[in-house]
């Protein structure tokens, strides 16, 4: 029997990312200054969670594999930002 798996992408995580942030600064008041970085740290976070799941046992961990993954969650934070401001209202 073969198992199935949910995978979520760069764009699938973006979405995601964003649906979060949404429900994170509808519930706390966040300068509009620091919202950029909240995302891109949160997704930089997502990028090195990211990396651990997917490593098979036994596996080390090098310099280029955490780089990748750290700039995949930066630029999933980065694109998750131009998600937020696209939904956001105008004033």
């Amino acid at each position: 029997m073969e198992t199935e798996f949910l995978t979520i992408g760069s764009f699938g995580a973006s979405v995601l990312l964003t649906i979060i942030l949404r429900m994170i600064y509808g519930t706390i008041d966040i300068s509009n200054r620091l919202k950029p970085w909240i995302a891109v740290a949160i997704g930089v976070g997502l990028g090195i969670i990211a990396m651990f799941y997917v490593l098979p046992a036994g596996t080390a961990c090098n310099f280029k594999l955490v780089v990748d993954y750290v700039i995949q969650g930066f630029m999933a934070g980065a694109a998750a930002v131009g998600f937020y401001e696209m939904t956001q209202k105008v004033q």
